[in-house]
């Protein structure tokens, strides 16, 4: 037997997979009731019991189940927490952000730059340097196409790089959820979105107490009509990637990638066109996050902190100094530039996580205007990392 992969939940056994995060999706709710989880957030504490459980084998690293959860849940929920999406509110937030995604997109640059000239990557150090840069410009999906693109063929470094980069992520996450609760950084960095948020809870349970109901109907329909997003997305994408790739034009090949961004619109032509009848739906929003709780718990458990210690130390060192780097330039700008710390923190999750978490902290924490610009500057990394990690590389090595 392999112990290093021995788990007391075997990957293929999908049902104990299932039932156990769903269980801690349930204990990231109850948890929020309680003054742990206030103090450290539901959130938070998914993702450290995933990564707890992972690295003490009783769950596996990796899972056909986890694919599921990123292939499917993730998707469903993005639409779900979109549909009540008011682009009259939403754009004039989102033109400072992406002034913001820009800065923080230019502070991973510096940080790829500072981490390749103070950490010893070995012969492949320029290639290393940038797949991980455009992972954290975009996402796993620009990890796996920088990697292709620049030929980076040795699996043990892969996977290695993987390593480091998962648990990075992980960190990073737990950290840019937790720096707007504290309050010196409150004090610091002044949020009215986050003051908004804060006066919010007393609201809800008022009009929990009046009766609030969720109908069948209701969820039925609702996810239907995020299954609907989804599939036209995903159909589009591919449409126009096979045009691209029928007439060898190779920025439109790549819009197969680009599901995300389409499903993204339909939900959005669907809160807007239909905005009175949607109003009228309730239960969008409590699935959509009980999908992105599931996503949080799979996030946590992907983390495997003894394969990253045993094997991608330098990597990982690297991909903590690309971090700082991103992080103290976006802090830097949110302050110079008075940007509200909310918005500052979701451009840099979008920038160097993606819009799955971006919109995930955005919903959790409780800023419900922040979701769709969080998905769409996501959505622009996505588009636009695999090209910045390809030019790092030719300049690095030059």
């Amino acid at each position: 037997m392999d112990t290093a992969a021995f788990s007391l939940i075997a990957p293929d056994q999908t049902y104990g997979l299932l039932a156990l995060f769903l269980g801690l999706t349930a204990f990231g709710f109850w948890s929020e009731k309680t003054k742990l989880g206030q103090l450290i957030s539901g959130v938070i504490l998914v993702i450290l019991i995933g990564l707890a459980l992972s690295n003490l084998r009783i769950i596996p690293f990796a899972s056909s189940f986890y694919d599921m959860v990123w292939s499917y849940a993730v998707p469903l929920a993005i639409p779900l927490l979109l549909f009540r999406a008011d682009l009259r509110r939403i754009l004039p937030v989102a033109g400072p952000m992406l002034i913001t995604f820009v800065i923080a997109t230019l502070g991973t640059i510096a940080g790829v730059v500072a981490g390749y000239h103070l950490i010893d990557l070995g012969p492949q150090a320029a290639k290393i340097a940038s797949i991980l840069g455009a992972s954290w410009i975009g996402g796993s999906m620009n990890f796996a196409a920088t990697s292709r693109a620049l030929e980076l063929n040795d699996g043990t470094l892969v996977s290695a790089m993987a390593a480091a980069d998962n648990v990075g992520a992980t960190l990073f996450l737990l950290l840019i959820v937790t720096l707007p609760m504290m309050a010196a950084v409150r004090k610091f960095f002044p949020s009215p979105i986050m003051d908004a948020a804060d006066a919010a809870p007393a609201q809800t349970e008022a009009e929990k107490e009046e009766g609030y109901q969720i109908h069948m109907f209701d969820l039925a329909l609702l996810l239907g009509l995020s299954a609907l997003c989804c599939f036209l997305g995903f159909l589009t994408a591919n449409f126009l990637g096979g045009i691209g790739a029928r007439a060898e034009i190779e920025w439109l090949a790549n819009f197969s990638s680009y599901g995300m961004l389409f499903l993204t619109l339909y939900a959005l032509i669907i809160a807007n066109a239909f905005a009175k009848p949607m109003e009228r739906l309730q239960g969008d929003f409590q699935l959509g996050m009980v999908f992105m709780y599931l996503f949080f718990g799979v996030m946590g458990a992907g983390a495997d902190v003894v394969l990253m210690i045993g094997t991608a130390l330098p990597v990982f060192g690297f991909v903590g100094i690309m971090a700082s780097v991103h992080l103290i330039v976006v802090l830097i700008a949110t302050k110079i530039f008075k940007v509200d710390l909310a918005e500052a923190m979701l451009v840099s999750n979008a920038v160097a996580l993606g819009p799955a978490t971006a919109a995930a902290q955005a919903a959790a924490q409780g800023w419900r205007t922040l979701v769709t610009p969080a998905v769409m500057l996501g959505v622009l990394g996505y588009a636009s990392a695999t090209f910045i990690g390809v030019a790092l590389a030719q300049w690095l090595a030059s």
